[in-house]
């Protein structure tokens, strides 16, 4: 069961290229403007060990790794989070606004991977205490035009064929589809500007 705290939780999620960390700076700033306390987390990351454990998991020279060993090290750096970060704001009545957390696990290991959705959100149920997001929002793009976008090389996870990455914006659609009250869809093939308008609108069903 998902546990309530004080303040609110919100996730941009999505395939490759979508812009979310920009959009997550974004959205932090704007509700920092309006006088909301709300900081920045990205998933994995955001603490000493979820790095080190982001590290890993990007390394190209880890080369191939099984989806649940991924799995493990993606909750790992999850529930270090979580605890660090996460909990702590939201018990103090802030807004987490977060880059990726167990939805992408759910797309990327398993509708791509082939490891059990329903399992991966049971192992993050546990490893983040039951806190979940008030509001994810995807921000979906062809998988084309999203790895046109990636002006740098490829990290490990990124370097995965073209058909592991359509499973994975396709996975993403379907949870969205499938809980329609949690999540939202923005087209992040539009200007900029544009998108984070799109994300404030959807964001209000929260806040």
């Amino acid at each position: 069961m998902a546990e309530h705290l004080p303040g609110q939780f919100i996730v941009l999620d999505g395939p490759e290229g979508g812009g979310k960390s920009t959009q997550v700076a974004r959205l932090v700033n704007r509700l920092s403007a309006e006088g909301r306390r709300a900081i920045a987390a990205r998933d994995p990351g955001s603490t000493p060990v979820s790095e080190h454990i982001r590290e890993i998991l990007l390394d190209r020279r880890a080369g191939d790794m099984d989806a649940r060993t991924e799995v493990f090290l993606y909750m790992a750096s999850r529930a270090e989070m979580v605890a660090r970060v996460i909990r702590p704001a939201l018990e103090a009545g802030r807004i987490v606004v977060c880059d990726r957390f167990v939805s992408s696990t759910v797309a990327y290991q398993g509708f791509a991977g082939g490891v059990d959705p329903a399992a991966i959100w049971e192992l993050g149920r546990l490893a983040t205490g039951g806190i979940e997001p008030d509001f994810t929002v995807i921000l979906d793009l062809a998988v084309e035009a999203g790895f046109a976008r990636l002006r740098r090389s490829h990290d490990r996870m990124e370097s995965k064929d073209r058909a592991y990455h359509e499973k994975v914006r396709q996975g993403f659609l379907e949870m969205a589809r499938a809980e329609a009250e949690r999540f939202a869809v923005v087209d992040a093939s539009r200007p900029e500007d544009e998108v984070a308008e799109a994300i404030w609108s959807a964001v209000q069903k929260v806040l």
